[in-house]
């Protein structure tokens, strides 16, 4: 008996079809987040409350949070589509997110 090889296959057109649906998603989705905090940074007044204290911070927090483990996601998994939708999946989780979240006012 010879041993069993594992062939990989070169990825095809439709295997890149989730990661590209994942950044169409967060391309229509982050510009209303960044509006919804940019209308509450301009109407929040002066100082900022804690409230708007709070989303400012979280809003770096969060993007050094996610791009890390896009990042880590991207380094770890082989080249292709399944590498691309693994380092897309955090920031589209976190960009849905906060759309809704801020959404509700």
């Amino acid at each position: 008996m010879s041993p069993s090889r594992h062939v990989t296959r070169a990825p095809s057109a439709t295997d890149w079809i989730a990661p590209w649906m994942q950044m169409s998603e967060i391309a229509a989705t982050a510009p209303l987040v960044i509006g919804y905090r940019t209308a509450r940074m301009l109407t929040g007044g002066w100082p900022p409350s804690a409230r708007d204290r709070r989303e400012y911070t979280r809003m770096w927090q969060e993007k050094v949070e996610a791009f890390a483990r896009a990042a880590t996601a991207a380094a770890t998994a082989p080249p292709g589509p399944v590498a691309a939708g693994r380092a897309l999946a955090p920031l589209r989780r976190r960009v849905r997110g906060n759309a809704r979240r801020l959404s509700r006012g």
